[in-house]
């Protein structure tokens, strides 16, 4: 029991580690210091600052208006992603080289999923990994989705 909670523990802290050395990296390429991936909570993302009970100020994201779905959402749909029947999502289904290559493609997309809170939904079988982004506080797509779906079409670039 002890040696689990002590792995659990060291888990935890290089899952933290390397987020955090995600957000080094984008910092760095957001000033065009080489490869990295989109800000965080960049200017373009609309969203709402509330203050929470330990008085700490979080950006709450709202979903996408007619304006941004026009400008945003269609790129996407360019790439192959296809909005799902019956819900404000979108989907996509990701074919790589083989298992390791399809687990290394969801890994980097989790720490950065991690670290912004924003988790896609997603099924994995051995190359093949099927995505569907929404967002589920605002009951539909938001600029974290559309943020997501980049990230991915990034990731997936940089594996062919």
């Amino acid at each position: 029991m002890l040696l689990t909670k002590f792995a659990q523990n060291v888990i935890k802290n290089n899952f933290q580690k390397a987020a955090n050395l995600l957000v080094k990296v984008e910092s760095a390429a957001a000033t065009g210091g080489g490869l990295g991936l989109c800000r965080l909570y960049s200017t373009q993302n609309r969203t709402t600052a509330t203050t929470s009970a330990r008085g700490k100020t979080s950006k709450m994201v709202v979903k996408l208006n007619e304006q941004e779905r026009a400008e945003k959402l269609q790129p996407l749909l360019d790439v192959g992603w296809t909005l799902v029947d019956g819900r404000d999502a979108i989907y996509k289904q990701f074919v790589l080289k083989d298992f390791n290559q399809a687990f290394s493609f969801m890994t980097g997309v989790a720490l950065l999923a991690e670290k912004i809170n924003h988790h896609p939904e997603w099924f994995n079988c051995y190359n093949k990994i099927n995505v569907t982004l929404s967002t589920h506080d605002v009951g539909g797509l938001s600029s974290q989705d559309i943020r997501m779906a980049n990230y991915f079409e990034k990731q997936a670039n940089l594996l062919k």
